[in-house]
């Protein structure tokens, strides 16, 4: 299960994924790239990325701030589920867009086959979009199918 942005919420409100999402930090709607770095590839969404490797993705949201208790966060961490995460400021690097704790952009549940996260890789996937980060998240969850048995339902 993939939430993207609104679906991440909705993924967190359903108990699927811990925490939650509210009011941007400012109470501002933001509305652009941002810069990221993959955290956990070991997703169905994120197989065909790197750890460590740096994307943009845009974001569009007015309630996109990821937030949870210091226990959920600590076991988030501990077991390495958060999926991506937003760059701190440096020349060069649009920061956290939302004031999300620990710059957390998206996690998943311990198994890497439910994940949310809050920028639009739906935006992103091919050049005549200005970008392609994104495609990767689709050819992940593509290498994942079973292959067709070529019988009808």
């Amino acid at each position: 299960m993939f939430g993207i942005c609104h679906g991440f919420q909705i993924l967190c409100e359903a108990g699927l994924l811990p925490g939650a999402l509210v009011r941007n930090a400012g109470l501002h709607f933001v509305s652009k790239p941002v810069d990221l770095r993959v955290e956990r590839r070991e997703t169905v969404f994120t197989a065909d990325f790197a750890a460590g490797e740096r994307i943009r993705l845009p974001v569009s949201h007015g309630e996109g701030r990821y937030v949870a208790d210091e226990a959920t966060l600590a076991l988030l961490e501990g077991e390495g589920r958060v999926v991506l995460r937003y760059l701190p400021e440096a020349m060069g690097v649009e920061p956290n867009p939302n004031g999300s704790v620990r710059d957390i952009a998206g996690i998943c549940n311990p198994a890497g086959t439910v994940v949310g996260i809050m920028p639009h890789p739906d935006r992103a996937w091919h050049s005549g979009l200005g970008a392609t980060d994104g495609l990767r998240f689709f050819t992940s969850m593509a290498a994942r199918q079973p292959a067709a048995t070529g019988r009808s339902a």
